[in-house]
């Protein structure tokens, strides 16, 4: 039924898949023998039975109108036509045909429009370039104060056994850090007070050396002096002679312009001890009148001698 054969027309297909005999094959066997299966109907080299196509012309079969298209004609010349579309504009490698289908870049539109400026090869535009940035310069590490005050107390040790002024200015300026040059002069005050009355005067020239140079500064020394000045209560415990020796070095650095005779009531504000006070000031007034130099100045600058008693009476 499935074949569209008339009732009957297979009985003789029938008749040979039984019978012992039937048809011999170019080689000499049977091939509607038993066991053989036989051939079916419209194989190539079977016998043309009764009702097929081509047997009879009795027109059975439903006539094809020959308007109609052959789809599958069609399909290939759909397929074998050249694309429109110019291969240039596709990918390097692809073609127009992928296949024997068309290019993923043709839609149902039409190929994918690019810019006139648009070369072959070149898929991805250049980003623009970045205007070149210029990096800071990596900023010094500041040095540490411990290891600061390591080298600053190792020459100044040296400093005091040898008394060699050059070197120690070398050394200091070795350090390459003015900020710390305070701390230098509060560190040389308080070794040489722990070494004794013999190293004051090695102090003394140390500093006025320094200043002549113009390596410390007067603001340097008023601030090493206002920061020894305010350990002062607690270092003369272990140092009773310290607070006059102070005061010395206090007067003489006023005789050689290297401090200003303030300095003597701002140092003063930073002890809280009466007693200390007056040994401060009694030696360092007592420094400056050995000279007569000194007189003038404290001739000239009576208020503050006045500010620095008044500090010596309160309590």
């Amino acid at each position: 039924m499935k074949l569209g054969l008339r009732p009957g027309s297979t009985a003789n297909i029938r008749n040979g898949r039984t019978g012992t005999g039937g048809p011999l094959s170019p080689g000499a066997f049977p091939l509607n023998g038993p066991g053989t299966g036989g051939m079916m109907p419209g194989m190539p080299g079977a016998r043309k039975m009764p009702g097929m196509p081509g047997l009879d012309n009795d027109n059975w079969e439903v006539p094809r109108s020959k308007s109609r298209a052959d789809p599958l004609r069609s399909h290939t010349q759909l397929v074998n036509k050249p694309p429109s579309v110019n291969s240039r504009l596709l990918p390097q490698g692809s073609g127009a045909l992928t296949s024997g289908r068309t290019s993923a870049l043709l839609g149902s539109w039409g190929p994918i429009s690019r810019p006139s400026s648009y070369s072959p090869g070149l898929d991805v535009a250049p980003a623009p370039s970045a205007a070149p940035v210029a990096e800071k310069p990596a900023a010094a590490p500041k040095p540490n104060s411990a290891s600061l005050q390591k080298k600053t107390v190792s020459l100044l040790e040296e400093y005091f056994h040898v008394c060699i002024l050059d070197e120690a200015q070398q050394c200091i300026e070795e350090l390459k850090n003015p900020d710390y040059y305070p701390e230098v002069v509060k560190e040389a005050i308080n070794l040489a007070f722990d070494k004794g009355t013999n190293s004051i005067d090695p102090l003394v020239r140390l500093l006025e050396h320094l200043h002549s140079k113009n390596i410390i500064k007067t603001v340097d020394l008023e601030t090493g002096f206002l920061l020894y000045g305010s350990l002062l209560d607690d270092l003369a415990i272990d140092l009773p002679k310290a607070p006059a020796h102070f005061g010395e070095v206090i007067g003489r650095l006023i005789l050689s312009h290297c401090l200003d005779i303030r300095v003597v009531e701002d140092t003063l504000k930073k002890m809280e001890d009466t007693s200390f006070r007056s040994a401060v000031f009694k030696a360092a007034t007592n420094a400056i009148e050995a000279y007569a130099s000194g007189q003038a100045i404290l001739s000239s600058h009576v208020s503050e001698i006045d500010a620095c008693n008044n500090l010596l009476s309160s309590k």
